[in-house]
């Protein structure tokens, strides 16, 4: 959420625009450094907002409906919020030092717009289904109830997945095993969320992902593209991921096949 967060907010100039600029060189450590210190503060307020070490989908969807509404008022170097004007529900649950973006819609795609009880059988989810099963569909009410853009698909096409995230401004968060992506010596799920941000048809990165991401199954569709992801267990800025991997890897049990669409949009654009 970081990610997106970073991708959605206005540029760092726009909230130190009252920085004494002497030369080039210290305007850019103040920015940095101001934008650290933003980063920190932001990560923070997202951890206390959403309260669990078990992450389910749809509290990213709360935390996304939360930026949206929620309106503090701040300047660049105050950390406390002048709420006094702001109802209950727009209130920020910390002092935080940062312009929370409103520039952006979304749309919660899901096979299962609910609890899944099966999944209780999963070593991922045992140990806190029993509390997560009521917090979340407790959340699902919530979010009906306010009419949240969730959208509820039997199967949801590959090819649809990529024609949306081929449009300028438009990425998604997916919920995928990471078991399946990395190949990794398991059978038991594992659920991470990555940030898929574009599609390359380029062929030197088509065969990058072949190589790092290989599809062992003589049945798969020669795509002539690849994804990109922004993945926060990798330690490289962007990966390329064969589509056939990518789709195994969204479709496994456990997932749901969970994607969150983000489009933004242009700041004077009325949402």
């Amino acid at each position: 959420m970081q990610m997106i967060l970073q991708w959605l907010s206005a540029d760092v100039e726009d909230v130190v625009d009252d920085v004494d600029v002497i030369n080039d060189s210290s305007y850019e450590a103040a920015t940095d450094s101001i934008r650290q210190n933003i980063t920190n503060i932001e990560t923070v307020w997202m951890i206390e907002f959403v309260a669990t070490k078990s992450i389910w989908t749809i509290d990213l969807v709360m935390l996304l409906q939360h930026i949206l509404s929620c309106t503090p008022r701040i300047s660049p170097n105050n950390t406390n919020i002048d709420t006094s004007n702001v109802n209950d529900e727009r209130e920020c649950s910390i002092s935080c030092q940062m312009h929370l973006p409103q520039n952006f819609s979304y749309l919660f795609c899901s096979t299962n717009l609910g609890v899944e009880k099966s999944y209780s059988n999963l070593d991922y989810y045992q140990d806190a289904f029993q509390s997560d099963e009521l917090r979340i569909q407790k959340l699902f009410n919530m979010a009906h109830g306010q009419n949240l853009p969730l959208l509820q698909t039997s199967h949801l096409e590959l090819q649809v997945l990529v024609d949306v995230i081929s449009h300028k401004d438009v990425v998604a968060i997916v919920l995928l095993d990471n078991v399946v992506l990395r190949n990794l010596p398991s059978s038991e799920y594992s659920g991470h969320y990555v940030i898929l941000c574009g599609i390359s048809y380029d062929e030197d990165l088509i065969h990058y992902a072949q190589l790092n991401y290989p599809d062992e199954n003589d049945n798969t569709p020669n795509y002539d593209f690849c994804i990109a992801i922004k993945n926060p267990g990798s330690w490289k800025h962007v990966e390329y991921v064969t589509p056939s991997i990518f789709e195994e890897a969204w479709r496994a049990r456990g997932t749901d096949e969970d994607v969150i669409f983000i489009a933004k949009h242009a700041q004077d654009m009325d949402a």
